[in-house]
């Protein structure tokens, strides 16, 4: 029996289906743009600056997206700092919600497993987020606070630490494909892939939801 299990955070515990949607919507009161349209802008935007920035030289989150949205504030006309667009956004981060089988976690700790949050974001966000306890965990790992970033095997090695378990005895569970699910297994660790919606890759370890990781455990 495993004793513990690695969880990502958003995307594979916090729906992050729509990221980009609430900031968004602040920024077409502002502009008049539609929101819908003005979330495919930004997440383009997002795509072209945050392409394999894990696999670079540490530097938060914070700094691809003044960058990111620089490009935005001088094509949209936003009249506002860069940072007042990140802080908004950030707020936004903080509110989403998490899926549903979410209450799978609760299992987990009767169960008595060590349950570890390793996200590769910024702790502006990440820890508010938590502090509302959407869901138990004993630890939290982030790439804000370990200056790693996922798929560096240094943040899996850095986790096992911090949890006191080797790489036979925990799973990794993840929604990227390449960072996650690949990055794990290159590790060493038995590394699941969690379909949400937008997943279209597949894996042979894939699951639809937290419960089917009954299986694995």
């Amino acid at each position: 029996m495993k004793k513990g299990i690695i969880f990502d955070l958003y995307g594979t515990l916090i729906n992050a289906n729509h990221l980009f949607l609430p900031i968004a919507k602040i920024i077409s009161k502002e502009t008049k743009y539609p929101a819908r349209l003005l979330e495919l802008k930004i997440r383009d935007t997002y795509n072209k600056y945050f392409k394999d920035y894990h696999l670079k030289p540490f530097k938060p989150e914070r700094e691809y997206y003044k960058i990111m949205f620089n490009e935005l504030k001088d094509f949209l006309g936003l009249k506002n700092s860069i940072d007042w667009y990140i802080d908004e956004m950030y707020k936004t981060f903080i509110d989403l919600k998490p899926y549903d089988d979410v209450d799978y976690l609760k299992t987990l700790k009767e169960k008595s497993l060590k349950i570890a949050i390793l996200s590769n974001a910024d702790n502006d966000f990440v820890i508010p987020a938590l502090e509302k306890k959407p869901f138990p965990f004993d630890i939290l790992i982030t790439s804000h606070s370990s200056k790693l970033y996922k798929p560096d095997p240094k943040i899996f090695e850095y986790t096992l630490n911090k949890m006191n378990l080797k790489k036979e005895d925990v799973i990794f569970v993840g929604d990227n494909y390449f960072v996650d699910v690949i990055g794990g297994n290159s590790f060493g660790m038995k590394s699941i892939l969690i379909k949400r919606a937008f997943n279209k890759f597949e894996h042979p370890d894939t699951i639809y939801n937290l419960y089917e990781l009954e299986k694995y455990i």
